[in-house]
């Protein structure tokens, strides 16, 4: 298979919202998680762990520079004193805000170790209220924490790639952004990313789909590419960084991608 559309096919399994598999539950409003907002979920299975909800606070914190960030004991995020921001990106700042106010219900749940899930995913479904029918929209955030650790990248591409920028990123499909459909493109919502970056000063996203080596049979090396930022005038583009990680195929029994721990090193250009 050619290594171009090997690359887009693993990363439409990465990170592309879940939209032609919209799901309808018949639930009531008071089984989810609250109402409008963003909400780490806390009482399922894919319940957000302490360790994980830390650095996810701290991470968006850094990014937005709401430094009074958190979520309340029921789940929901609370932006502190807005006013009061200091440093961070105003484009994260103004996402988030979006998306708190958004009338949509934004669930965060931790698929850690998942197979299905390869750093983030945006799953949207339609929540129909038992009596009445009355429906929300909801969108289930998932994040695999343990992937943002096995990743290989220098510290500066590590900033500009974690757990904060991807729920982001995730974010952003439940305002109406898209993810790029084909390689030359970046996407709505990593333009969007890449200019909060570049508010911090952090490498920016070069490129949405990744390229792939095989390895084994059932091993592929993925890196996606970041660019350095320049000097202000500067008519060179900067230097490549790359981030890499290793998929493995899935298995006849399972029929899951999941990535996997080692990778040997970074390269730059």
């Amino acid at each position: 298979m050619n290594k171009k559309l090997i690359a887009g096919l693993l990363m439409f399994a990465m990170s592309y919202p879940i939209l032609g598999g919209r799901s309808s539950s018949a639930a009531t409003l008071v089984e989810l998680p609250g109402t409008s907002g963003v909400w780490c979920e806390r009482r399922s299975g894919y319940a957000i762990t302490k360790e994980h909800e830390i650095r996810l606070t701290q991470s968006l914190r850094r990014v937005t520079g709401f430094a009074e960030l958190h979520f309340a004991s029921d789940g929901s995020l609370s932006l502190g004193d807005a006013p009061a921001a200091e440093g961070g990106s105003s484009e994260a700042r103004l996402i988030l805000m979006r998306a708190v106010c958004a009338g949509g219900i934004f669930v965060i749940e931790d698929y850690s170790g998942s197979g299905s899930v390869n750093f983030g995913q945006a799953a949207q479904e339609h929540v129909y209220e038992t009596r009445g029918g009355r429906g929300s929209e909801v969108w289930r955030l998932r994040l695999d924490f343990e992937d943002f650790r096995q990743m290989q990248a220098s510290s500066e591409v590590r900033a500009a790639f974690d757990e904060g920028f991807t729920l982001l990123h995730e974010l952003l499909h439940g305002l109406g952004y898209k993810d790029a459909v084909r390689a030359p493109e970046l996407g709505e919502c990593e333009e969007v990313v890449n200019r909060m970056r570049s508010e911090l000063g952090l490498p920016l996203r070069d490129q949405y789909f990744g390229e792939t080596w095989r390895i084994t049979q059932k091993l592929t090396s993925v890196r996606l590419r970041f660019r350095s930022r320049t000097r202000a005038g500067s008519a060179a583009r900067g230097e490549s960084q790359y981030l890499f990680f290793l998929l493995s195929e899935p298995s006849e029994s399972s029929g899951e991608t999941r990535a996997v721990t080692r990778v040997d090193r970074v390269f730059r250009q």
